[in-house]
C-alpha cells in the first residue's frame, strides 16, 4: 500500500517527501506488528504446555492471522460501506434496543471464526501440515519486511538529523 501512495505524494510535493512518507508508513506498520506480537505473546501463556512447539506456534500464528483478517475487514467495511453500516446499526439497535447486543453478535462471529480453524488445526494432521508449510513460506516474506522496516527507520533518522 505504501508503494501505491508514493507516486501520489511525489506528484503533490517532492520525491523526497514521498520517500519520507514511505519511511513513516513502514515504521508505523513495524510498531503495529510489534504490538500484535506482544498481544500474541501474552496469549501464548494460555496455550497448554503439553502441546509440542510447532503446534503451539501454528495455533498462535493462526490467531494472529485471524486478528489481522478481522482488522482488514473492519477497515474495508469502514471505507467501503460506512453509510450502509450506519443505517444497519440504527436498524439493529431498534430491533434489539441495546447496542451491547449488536456488539455481542459481532463478538460471537469473531469467536466462531477463530474457534473453527483452531479446532481444525488441533484435530486434523493435514491442516497442521498445510499451516506449517504456509508458515515456512512466510518466513522469507517476513525477512523482506524486516529489511524494509530497517530501511524506513534509516530514512526517518536521516530526515530528522538532516533537518
Amino acid at each position: 500500500m505504501v508503494f501505491r501512495d508514493v507516486t501520489w505524494v511525489a506528484e503533490r510535493t517532492t520525491s523526497w517527501d514521498a520517500i519520507g512518507f514511505s519511511g513513516y508508513a513502514l515504521f508505523y506498520t513495524l510498531i503495529e506488528s510489534l504490538l500484535l506480537f506482544g498481544f500474541i505473546a501474552l496469549l501464548s501463556l494460555l496455550v497448554p504446555k503439553e502441546w509440542n512447539k510447532t503446534l503451539r506456534f501454528a495455533v498462535l500464528s493462526l490467531l494472529a492471522f485471524a486478528l489481522a483478517g478481522w482488522s482488514i475487514m473492519e477497515q474495508l467495511i469502514l471505507i467501503v460501506f460506512w453509510g450502509r453500516l450506519q443505517r444497519l446499526a440504527v436498524s439493529l439497535t431498534f430491533l434489539t434496543t441495546s447496542p451491547v447486543v449488536v456488539q455481542a453478535i459481532f463478538a460471537g462471529l469473531i469467536i466462531i471464526s477463530v474457534a473453527i480453524p483452531l479446532l481444525l488445526l488441533r484435530k486434523n494432521k493435514k491442516v497442521q501440515q498445510g499451516v506449517f508449510s504456509l508458515l515456512e513460506r512466510l518466513t522469507l516474506l517476513s525477512g523482506l519486511y524486516l529489511f524494509l522496516d530497517a530501511v524506513g527507520i534509516g530514512i526517518i533518522i536521516y530526515r530528522n538529523i538532516r533537518g
